[in-house]
């Protein structure tokens, strides 16, 4: 059975509904797109799952677009984004490969082990603000780390308002100070480099949510 949201749990807010017009708002459907394939894009509307078909006549699209859909379900316009990541692509015409769009959030992911490296973290602070989204890092396997405030004042120094959090991954009882950004209609990206602990971190979210009823259904891993 198809999970239903309302278009606030997918990530609506004002900046999309002041984009359309009053003809738009009775004759269009708001949808975004939660994945990509060859063929077709995968969306979310409120009235729940659904494909739009990969055609040349759409715009380059990515996840996390929202877009207008007629009534019969065609396409019609692409809005404006909040946020956008794109990378250079390489052995292509195309310029640039978009990543993924409207992300209010992005967990900064690195571990406290060999693979800490404050270079690299600020690199991905970097990429975040250029794509206009607010970051938190977040230094995983706390737990096996003998001095992890150390760590946490190497990053703090970087900027005194960066929020930081360290964490056990594998353990949800740690992940409280991550919960502001998990609230319903929020979208987060998970940033970081191999083997620090994405995706144990989205699964124990994911867990986690379903346990308190908060929201991390838009929740997903970003960049190796």
């Amino acid at each position: 059975m198809t999970t239903i949201y309302s278009l606030s749990q997918l990530g609506w807010t004002p900046y999309f509904q002041q984009q359309l017009t009053l003809e738009e708002c009775t004759q269009c459907v708001p949808a975004r797109v939660i994945a990509q394939h060859r063929s077709h894009l995968e969306l979310y509307t409120e009235h729940g799952k659904q494909d739009l078909p990969v055609t040349h006549k759409l715009p380059p699209l990515t996840v996390g677009d929202w877009i207008l859909l007629h009534h019969d379900g065609t396409y019609s316009r692409l809005l404006d984004r909040l946020s956008r990541f794109a990378r250079k692509a390489s052995g292509s015409k195309v310029s640039e490969q978009l990543i993924a769009a409207n992300v209010d959030t992005v967990f900064v992911v690195t571990s406290l082990n060999h693979n800490f490296s404050l270079n690299r973290i600020e690199r991905y602070l970097a990429l975040t603000k250029e794509a206009g989204a607010e970051a938190v890092v977040v230094l995983t396997k706390s737990d096996l780390c003998d001095d992890p405030d150390s760590y946490r004042r190497q990053v703090q120094a970087l900027d005194p308002l960066l929020m930081v959090e360290a964490i056990n991954a594998l353990d949800a009882n740690t992940l409280t100070g991550l919960q502001p950004w998990c609230k319903a209609g929020n979208t987060v990206a998970v940033l970081g480099s191999s083997g620090v602990g994405k995706s144990t971190l989205v699964n124990t979210l994911l867990g986690q949510a379903a346990r308190t009823g908060c929201s991390a259904d838009w929740i997903s891993t970003g960049c190796r």
